[in-house]
């Protein structure tokens, strides 16, 4: 028999990054924390978010033709519990417009930033990777924030 808790705690043992994906904008917005992104291709610029097929985000990306993605910078770890679905009461979340990109918004301060055009969802067991194609980021001087084992870390000052 399959081992679903020890495959996830044996999951958990890769580090990653941890971002914000968001789709719409204004009262229409809707954000979820995950850490489930990559690089798809630098030619031409890809990136890739895996959703479970039961997070609201899925239907909203099934049904979206952009969306943004913000890698959260080490001071952000209440943005994460926040769009985790752990409200943060002392938390304003603030998120810019893309300019010409009117339904993209991000999340200020963060690490690096991507607004992305859908170009390809692919079916993976209980999720759905979509595959965007990046038309504007930006990049700032902050370190990320880690996950690793079931914690928040931080590598310190960036690169």
């Amino acid at each position: 028999m399959f081992d679903e808790r020890r495959f996830r705690h044996a999951l958990g043992r890769f580090a990653t990054g941890v971002v914000v994906i968001s789709t719409g904008s204004g009262g229409g917005m809707h954000a979820m924390t995950a850490n489930a992104f990559m690089s798809g291709s630098l030619k031409p610029p890809l990136i890739v978010v895996s959703v479970g097929h039961r997070a609201r985000m899925h239907e909203r990306l099934m049904n979206s033709a952009r969306f943004g993605v913000s890698v959260l910078s080490d001071a952000q770890e209440p943005h994460s519990r926040h769009f985790a679905g752990e409200p943060q009461r002392r938390l304003a979340p603030r998120f810019a417009p893309v300019d010409g990109l009117p339904d993209v918004v991000l999340l200020e301060h963060a690490a690096a930033r991507f607004a992305a055009r859908m170009v390809d969802r692919h079916p993976c067991g209980d999720h759905t990777l979509f595959v965007g194609e990046v038309l504007v980021f930006s990049l700032d001087e902050h370190a990320p924030l880690i996950f690793f084992g079931g914690r928040y870390a931080s590598v310190g000052t960036p690169l």
